[in-house]
């Protein structure tokens, strides 16, 4: 796995505990190897085919040429392999007994996402605006 690669994220969009997690990422993303693409695109989808069927409104994805898809904690463990500056987090990846905890800890906290502080107008979807003004 070389941390240089493009690493392609899928990530649901409609989420703003979600955007604000990869917000925080992306601003230690040095290299500039992430690209953020939303699940709820049909282009995403399209440009992705690997992912057909899969549960991304449960899980973000990281995709990298040559690699399998990573699917929630795993994708987080293979984010930070994409910058310098987060690497000392790979240590709490990496811990023993973290491939056991790291999935049920991701998945409690998707489950639970919406409660952790999207209440604010940060947070809120944009409203459709009416037709014909």
């Amino acid at each position: 796995m070389s941390p240089t690669k493009t690493l392609s994220i899928i990530y649901d969009g409609q989420c703003g505990f979600c955007i604000r997690s990869l917000r925080v990422v992306r601003a230690f993303d040095v290299r500039g190897a992430l690209r953020l693409y939303d699940a709820h695109k049909v282009e995403t989808m399209e440009r992705f085919p690997m992912l057909k069927g899969a549960d991304v409104d449960e899980a973000m994805f990281a995709v990298a040429e040559g690699e399998e898809p990573y699917r929630g904690f795993f994708a987080f463990r293979r984010i930070l392999w994409t910058s310098p500056l987060m690497w000392p987090l790979l240590l709490l990846f990496y811990f023993p007994g973290a491939s056991f905890f790291g999935p049920r800890v991701y998945a409690l906290v998707a489950r639970n996402r919406s409660r952790f502080g999207c209440e604010s107008e940060v947070c809120a979807l944009p409203t459709e605006q009416p037709r014909g003004r």
